[in-house]
């Protein structure tokens, strides 16, 4: 059975009440010696508090939801682990919810830790068609609780949102393959749905477009960010004569890698690569890979500020609350066309 404060309380010989205000830190004048003997039969018990009753009473359980699309991809793992360090480093815990990028599963978490009584909810959400979009239009305006997204934007619903500059980072990308001479330069996006993912694509073309390059589609493969969707844009990239790939993630890239090797072709000798995101291994895979940084500790420390901020003041003018800037890390994966 669980030890309770009663319990406590005799083992130490005081009421249950002056043991309620030692292990709850209340500002009442207790003598140190009390203090101890209440905390050293509590240490011999194993006591531990009821969270679920306290924040029944307080409506507070230092507990916040976050829900990613997909825990396999290495970004949301980096992601995850620096907003839950940030939540923790302000007293905090956190709860996973992964919805395998299922709109109806991020509904889905949403609901439950509304019902498991967290304060707040970090949300990063499945790929969206425009009939999800409306899904989660209705869900984040009737949610209780604040929201805040990261890496996504929700129009229209008036939630906060952290995210990366993605129009910027298309745009750095394709113009630092653009400096080195290519010029047949294909790309391999995320889901079309995404913003993020579109607006990397603007920043591909509008960089293409600075340099008198007309856009051809041909050049496109469309996917989601996974290793899987790398390796199966290879082979028709290399089979319309691109001389570099744009790719819209890190992941994605490691697939251009992989596949690479089944076609004996050489990175950057035979073609240039650029990733997106700058996850754990581009920097140890061989060659290193040349990618666009997005600052996850930053990104955390800062969704998690922003989510503290609604909770003491309540929600925020405006939908985005924080742009970072991504950062080109140029490594081996490139190289100046025509150089041997």
């Amino acid at each position: 059975m669980r030890v309770t404060i009663k319990d406590v309380a005799q083992l130490s010989g005081f009421s249950t009440a002056t043991v309620s205000f030692v292990l709850n830190n209340k500002p009442v004048n207790i003598s140190p010696e009390t203090k101890e003997k209440v905390f050293d039969a509590a240490k011999q018990l194993g006591y531990r508090p009821n969270r679920l009753a306290a924040s029944l009473v307080t409506k507070v359980s230092n507990t916040l939801g976050l829900i990613i699309p997909d825990n396999s991809n290495l970004f949301f793992s980096s992601l995850s682990k620096a907003i839950e360090v940030e939540a923790n480093n302000n007293g905090y815990m956190l709860i996973y919810g992964n919805s395998n990028n299922d709109p109806e599963n991020d509904c889905n978490y949403i609901d439950m830790f509304v019902d498991r009584g967290v304060d707040g909810i970090i949300l990063a959400c499945a790929h969206t068609t425009a009939k999800d979009m409306s899904t989660y239009q209705t869900a984040l305006k009737q949610c209780p609780i604040p929201i805040v997204n990261v890496d996504r934007v929700f129009p229209g619903t008036h939630t906060a949102s952290i995210i990366l500059d993605n129009y910027a980072g298309g745009l750095t990308a394709t113009e630092y393959l653009l400096s080195l001479g290519h010029r047949k330069i294909g790309c391999v996006t995320g889901p079309s749905e995404l913003p993020g993912s579109t607006a990397r694509m603007q920043g591909y073309r509008d960089a293409l477009a600075a340099h008198g390059i007309e856009f051809d589609p041909s050049f496109v493969c469309g996917g989601q960010y996974t290793i899987e969707t790398g390796a199966n844009a290879l082979s028709p990239l290399l089979g319309k004569g691109v001389t570099a790939i744009f790719a819209f993630a890190d992941m994605i890239a490691f697939g251009i890698y992989k596949e690479a090797r089944h076609y004996n072709v050489r990175i950057p000798e035979d073609i240039s690569v650029v990733g997106f995101d700058d996850i754990l291994f581009s920097e140890v895979i061989d060659p290193p890979l040349t990618t666009i940084y997005q600052p996850v500790e930053e990104m955390g420390k800062k969704v998690i500020d922003c989510l503290l901020d609604i909770l003491a003041n309540g929600r925020p003018e405006g939908e985005v609350q924080g742009i970072f800037t991504p950062v080109l890390k140029v490594r081996g994966s490139t190289k100046r066309l025509g150089i041997v």
